[in-house]
């Protein structure tokens, strides 16, 4: 087997010397195929994994497009949004639900979460149970999910 020499540079304010040599032994070819295979299992089944988990956390989590949101808006108009139903639906207060709404940046992300937490109010969520936050991933969309606060 060869050896490989690596240079490792690093700044040192307490010593003039700045380079530090080592010298590596590369795995033997049984270990290279073993972490090879590992790798590929890895990169075949995380996808399965992600989709699995996403599809656990997105039980209770709904997204309006804003293609989806109603340029005027109706007590009508915003309950013929089947996310803002399916949240009305399964928010319960006495069992301490919270709903987040997750808007895009800027001010304008500011003002369409805020306009969201109002209608879910004027629907009966009351306001000590929404959370406004930012993060909802993308600037097209806003995140609703019901958080259990237990």
């Amino acid at each position: 087997m060869s050896r490989r020499h690596l240079e490792v540079k690093y700044f040192n304010p307490n010593n003039d010397s700045s380079v530090t040599s080592l010298t590596a032994q590369p795995s033997p070819p049984h270990i290279q195929k073993k972490a090879l295979s590992l790798g590929l299992i890895l990169v075949l089944c995380l996808p399965v994994i992600a989709i699995d988990h996403a599809a656990a956390l997105g039980e209770n989590q709904e997204i309006i497009l804003l293609d989806e949101w109603p340029e005027i808006q109706t007590s009508a108009n915003m309950l013929d949004l089947p996310q803002i139903r399916e949240i009305l639906r399964n928010f319960d207060e006495s069992r301490g639900h919270i709903v987040q709404i997750r808007f895009p940046g800027g001010a304008e992300g500011r003002l369409w979460g805020k306009s969201v937490a109002e209608w879910l109010t004027a629907f009966g969520v009351p306001g000590n149970h929404l959370d406004v936050l930012p993060g909802s991933g993308a600037a097209d969309r806003i995140v609703l999910e019901i958080i259990d606060s237990r």
